[in-house]
This record gives C-alpha cells, sequence and structure tokens, in this order.
C-alpha cells in the first residue's frame, strides 16, 4: 500500500491530465466569482426615453464643437422656445446647414443631443436682388 501511494505522489502527469485539471479549476473559480446579477439575466428594459420634436431657426453653426445654436420654437408640454446650442448625431449636417435656416431634429429629454436633423426651409441671402 505504501508502495502505491509512493508511486501516485511521484507520478508525472501528462498534458492530457494537466488541461484536464486546469479546465476544472478555471471552470470552478469562475463559477465562484458569478454574482448574482449575472446569474439572473439581464436586466428589465429601462422604460423609452421621452422624444420631443425641435423645430427653429438656425443662429451658429460651430464646426469644430459640432453644434448648432438654435432658437428652438416651444416643444410641447416640455419647455418653452429658447435659444440653445445642441450637438449633433451627424457632422454631415453641420456642412449643409447655415445661419437662418429652418431645422427639425429630434431631441431626447435628458440630451443636449439633436437627432435625426433635417433642413425645412433654406435661408435666402439678402444680399441678391430680386431680378
Amino acid at each position: 500500500m505504501t508502495q502505491g501511494l509512493r508511486q501516485s505522489m511521484t507520478h508525472k502527469m501528462t498534458r492530457r491530465e494537466w488541461y484536464r485539471l486546469c479546465s476544472f479549476a478555471v471552470g470552478g473559480s469562475s463559477l465562484v466569482w458569478m454574482t448574482p446579477a449575472a446569474v439572473a439575466g439581464p436586466a428589465p428594459h429601462s422604460p423609452a426615453r421621452v422624444q420631443h420634436t425641435l423645430h427653429g431657426t438656425v443662429i451658429a453653426v460651430d464646426q469644430i464643437a459640432q453644434s448648432l445654436t438654435v432658437q428652438a420654437r416651444r416643444l410641447e408640454t416640455w419647455m418653452e422656445g429658447v435659444k440653445g446650442t445642441y450637438h449633433v448625431d451627424n457632422v454631415k449636417v453641420l456642412r449643409e446647414v447655415k445661419a437662418g435656416d429652418q431645422i427639425m431634429g429630434k431631441l431626447f429629454e435628458g440630451e443636449t443631443a439633436l437627432h435625426h436633423v433635417q433642413i425645412v426651409a433654406i435661408s435666402v441671402p439678402t444680399d441678391i436682388a430680386p431680378a
């Protein structure tokens, strides 16, 4: 019996045995570190963001800050018409829009970014005389 014990203590592990031992160790330790939040699954859906359509006149375009300064009309039941600076989610809009243009875009409560900005009416330069 002692000889069998001595043999098992001096036994060299094969690669297969070593990999099996490591996989059990890693698998077991990962079970220990799982948090209840990870086990519970994804969080329930958050409530939908409240979205408003902003209509207004562009006062200034800031290419560096990627923002528009807009004199906005009143947003239904949310805020009175104010002049504000809004970041734009699509920088292509900054190349197209000019001061004086009428725009509309989506604004979510708690954010300062305008989404899906569209030019509604283009401003006409005043230096062009009618024919």
